[in-house]
């Protein structure tokens, strides 16, 4: 059987990442461009790499970590770099000591349904990086599950009889095959061939690289912003930034307006602001 993220139907942009890891965090506003430029003309996949399975065995020499504790540092600087929001509370509250359960848990959600995995990842992401939520704990697991709208008994029975593990495992093993060294790494296949771009890669980089393999790639014009946000909102500052290819300072502007208008509403976390639409929303 084909895996649920690599059919040839159409081009496929394939992420080996981790969702602890603050670069594939940073790299949320540039996977919402894409989906907002190509729609369903290019699929998007997620493949899990486990960036830490213990800390008490891991160290990075290039970042110099060795524990959580060692990673607040880290988070900010890419921060300001990638712009995503972060919230380093996280590692003095309650920091996770390996990024493989969250993993085995979007693996659960995958073999559920591959869209709702998607919109889980971001919340598995976003929960961790801006919440101070440590989402290996179980019921943070199940709690964003149903709040993007997964069969909870279904997700914790795949927790529990061992086939979201035995999934992971799969991804670690593709992960290993491809010589993926680095998160995020894309598999970009198409028409015309394969491609791949290792690290913080740009929406123009990943575009051109689709377009490689698919000439017939038509980008599309984003929709009106408040529109975007009710499709994915909560969304950050630097997402629309992104996506209406804005500055920070303007897209902040823009949304201000939204929230003076009643469409939006504003919430701080961390280092950043999240907007989204008054009723909610959801990707």
């Amino acid at each position: 059987m084909s895996h649920p993220d690599t059919a040839t139907d159409r081009p496929t942009i394939t992420q080996f990442t981790d969702p602890m890891c603050t670069w594939c965090w940073g790299s949320e506003p540039v996977i919402r461009h894409l989906r907002t430029a190509f729609g369903a003309q290019v699929r998007i996949g997620y493949v899990m790499g486990g960036l830490v399975e213990d800390f008490d065995g891991f160290y990075d020499a290039a970042n110099d970590i060795a524990a959580p504790s060692d990673v607040a540092p880290h988070w900010l600087d890419a921060a300001e770099r990638h712009g995503m929001p972060v919230d380093v509370e996280i590692f003095e509250a309650n920091p996770a000591r390996s990024t493989y359960p969250a993993s085995v848990a979007f693996a659960a959600a995958r073999q559920q349904d591959v869209d709702l995995a998607h919109r889980y990842l971001r919340r598995l992401r976003e929960a961790y990086a801006t919440q101070v939520r440590n989402v290996n704990e179980r019921d943070v697991q199940v709690d964003l599950a149903r709040s993007v709208g997964l069969d909870v008994d279904d997700f914790t029975a795949a927790l529990d009889d061992g086939t979201a593990r035995a999934a992971f495992e799969d991804d670690l093993s593709r992960t290993r095959d491809a010589g993926v060294q680095a998160f995020p790494t894309y598999h970009i296949q198409g028409p015309s061939g394969s491609r791949r771009a290792t690290g913080f890669a740009s929406f123009d980089t990943l575009a051109a690289e689709l377009r490689s393999v698919a000439p017939s790639l038509e980008p599309s014009s984003p929709p009106p912003v408040r529109r975007f946000v009710a499709a994915y909102g909560p969304v950050a500052t630097r997402e629309v930034a992104e996506v209406y290819d804005l500055d920070d300072d303007h897209a902040r502007q823009v949304l201000e307006s939204l929230v003076d208008d009643g469409a939006l509403v504003r919430e701080r976390r961390g280092t950043g602001l999240f907007w989204q639409t008054t009723d909610g929303g959801d990707d």
